[in-house]
């Protein structure tokens, strides 16, 4: 354990919970109110980008003013509402041959106006080597020191300035290096938190590259930089950075993310919108669901085993898997190839509109997220609790506490990486009616602790901010639908 560390785990902080001495910091009290500048990462891997435009566009909605920069891809269609302006900060072709190219940069940028990004969606999902080599530059990039990209580093140090942003946040931990560089060029104090949120996705290239130490050293020296703790998703993704990257758990606080909340959709509804979507879609039989990436770290095929466990034993219900890939489509072949092999009819499909989501949700007997990576967290478990439908998740990783909060339950753990006890969980909902109503009764109790207004609350907490500026910007018109992956 690294040196000025503790053994405690941070607490997940309730709006109405006093913040930690530490983090008791001086509210504003100038006349004008923050200025929040996001930093979001576009392209297929975008579950943590999905998180952070909710708690942009909340902040938004407040009245505090919120500019974006994007880096690597940029929507078709902004997911932000009107009124937040956007700019890029770099394409993925930037650094994709590992060295810095403002000609590749243009050149990437004009490919992402010409190209929509359906076709740049399945791009990179049909060639892995287009993820894979922007990870690894962005890498290589970030353990030699941002610096070394002065033209870019001074530019946004410009545009951070122009736009008076005074709080910066990222959407994932490897961006935070040029915020850092950035603010240097600021000529007034500009603060930001590092953010956990998926550097367990990334790390392997740099592992496969020999700069894995190298990353986590710029990470714990980035975090050190900001003067203020960093953002963990959830109480077991800090002891995860903790043992992995070194930080101390002191330097960590967990700021759980936002997920919309709203009315159950009716359940009538729900199904007439799956039969549409799924026309070999039975509603006399129970429904069980996975929807999110279908990449090899999902444990997709513990599912389908489980499935044909059940199948074994007697037991009727329908299977649906849903979502894109992002690290080309070698793992959703496979796990095809093995639901052909069992003879497990499945309902599938790739991106769905936020509706047909909810319908699923809504419709399934219980949502199975069998994840084999300790996640960090889990949008989809939340989603679908909103929806009050029960979940099933690993007993390890920050997904395994969702279903649980002040003594409700709204779903149930299985051992990980046993497909046998996650078949054995599942046959207690399709069976015991009694439980199955217990945990669906509770699960939108649990999924309204997880509300973007409360996300919202929680990082202006952490930044010793008003909850409002004083002024609630009007909600502009709806914005488009984020093509979502977990």
């Amino acid at each position: 354990m690294p040196e000025g560390s503790s053994s405690t785990i941070p607490k997940l902080i309730q709006p109405q919970q006093q913040i930690p001495t530490m983090l008791n910091l001086p509210r504003v009290k100038t006349g004008q109110p923050p200025v929040f500048g996001f930093v979001f990462l576009g392209g297929s891997v975008n579950g943590a980008q999905i998180l952070e435009v909710r708690l942009a566009n909340e902040l938004h909605r407040r009245g505090f003013p919120v500019h974006a920069w994007w880096i690597v891809d940029k929507p078709d269609r902004s997911p932000l509402t009107p009124g937040i302006p956007e700019r890029w900060l770099f394409h993925s072709f930037r650094y994709a041959t590992g060295r810095v190219s403002g000609t590749l940069d243009a050149i990437g940028m004009l490919f992402s106006s010409v190209i929509s990004e359906r076709w740049r969606s399945a791009l990179s999902q049909q060639i892995p080597w287009m993820v894979a080599g922007t990870l690894r530059g962005m890498i290589k990039v970030v353990c030699e020191g941002v610096g070394t990209d002065q033209r870019l580093i001074r530019r946004f140090a410009r545009e951070l300035t122009a736009a008076g942003v005074t709080h910066s946040l990222q959407t994932i931990e490897l961006s935070a290096p040029f915020v850092e560089a950035a603010r240097a060029h600021v000529p007034y104090p500009l603060k930001y938190m590092v953010q956990f949120q998926g550097y367990e996705t990334y790390t392997p290239y740099a592992l496969k590259m020999g700069l894995e130490e190298n990353l986590y050293q710029r990470l714990r020296e980035t975090t050190q930089m900001a003067g203020l703790p960093a953002i963990s998703v959830s109480n077991s993704y800090s002891k995860r950075i903790h043992e992995e990257v070194g930080l101390p758990l002191t330097d960590l606080q967990v700021a759980a993310p936002g997920v919309p909340l709203g009315p159950a959709m009716d359940g009538d509804v729900a199904k007439g919108l799956v039969q549409k979507h799924f026309p070999s879609y039975n509603p006399n039989l129970p429904l069980i669901a996975y929807l999110g990436r279908r990449d090899s770290e999902k444990g997709i095929d513990l599912l389908l085993y489980a499935a044909k466990i059940l199948r074994e034993r007697g037991l009727e219900f329908q299977l649906a898997i849903c979502g894109p890939t992002a690290f080309g489509s070698r793992y959703r072949i496979a796990c095809k190839q093995i639901a052909q092999v069992m003879r497990l009819p499945v309902l599938s499909s790739d991106f769905l509109s936020n509706e047909i989501r909810s319908a699923l949700f809504r419709t399934s007997n219980c949502i199975v997220y069998p994840s084999i990576h300790a996640e960090p967290f889990g949008m989809v478990p939340v989603e679908a609790m909103a929806q009050g439908t029960p979940v099933v998740v690993p007993d390890t990783g920050g997904v395994a506490e969702l279903p649980f909060f002040n003594g409700l339950q709204g779903g149930l753990n299985f051992r990980s990486w046993d497909s046998g006890d996650l078949a054995s969980q599942l046959e207690l909902l399709l069976t015991n009616q009694t439980l199955h109503k217990k945990l669906s009764n509770a699960a939108p109790q649990i999924a309204a602790q997880y509300s973007v207004e409360r996300a919202a609350d929680r990082i202006l907490d952490l930044f010793g901010l008003p909850h409002h500026p004083g002024i609630i910007a009007p909600v502009g018109p709806e914005a488009a639908p984020i093509r979502r992956a977990a």
